[in-house]
């Protein structure tokens, strides 16, 4: 009977570290992109709850700088609004871009409370606009080098998944026979009026 008991406590503890794996993901707009197309990619965190909200974070958003070169950023998600400026305070915002990677580092100027209390479990950090370079398939991730809560402690990431961008070439569709056709009637219907009119 202890057994199964100590069985029992063990599955409902490490289901209850389950349902809260924080977590973040890499997701693109499109996965598969045109030589000189734009994409972009989404970095978003879940798994948030009201015992822990992010505060600040700093990470390095690592792309294949042979196949894309990088655009603009925006800070926030576009559908919840910034979630490390929930009442407008602002926050502290700062990247740096080397050859194939993209520093980003934020901090919230929100009240402790407020991160807790109001923060979305669930929400986007940044967007990256990208431009595709030359063709291949290229991968993205991400490195963190530290998330803190509203307290400023250390957030454990359960995962991080990145993405991958094929870029193709862009298919010139082939003139239809028809096209063709018409083509070579009026190129003979000039060449007759041609040699009928210098006679």
């Amino acid at each position: 009977m202890k057994t199964l008991l100590r069985v029992f406590s063990i599955v409902c503890i490490a289901a209850s570290f389950n349902a809260n794996a924080i977590s973040i993901d890499l997701i693109a707009d499109n996965n598969a992109i045109n030589l000189g197309d734009s994409v972009e990619v989404q970095v978003r965190i879940s798994g948030l709850d009201g015992s822990t909200a992010l505060g600040v974070y700093d990470v390095n958003f690592n792309y294949d700088a042979s196949l894309f070169s990088l655009g603009n950023i925006s800070w926030g998600d576009s559908l919840q609004g910034n979630q490390l400026d929930l009442l407008g305070f602002g926050s502290l915002q700062d990247s740096i871009s080397g050859s194939g990677w993209l520093n980003l580092f934020e901090l919230s100027f929100d009240a402790v409370t407020d991160l807790e209390n109001y923060q979305a479990g669930e929400f986007t950090l940044f967007s990256i606009l990208l431009n595709a370079i030359a063709i291949g398939s290229g991968d993205f991730s991400l490195t963190a080098n530290a998330l803190g809560d509203a307290y400023g402690n250390n957030v454990a990431l359960d995962s991080i998944n990145g993405t991958r961008i094929n870029i193709n070439t862009i298919s010139v569709p082939e003139p239809s026979s028809l096209l063709l056709l018409i083509g070579m009637l009026a190129i003979l219907v000039l060449r007759t009026r041609l040699s009928q009119s210098q006679k």
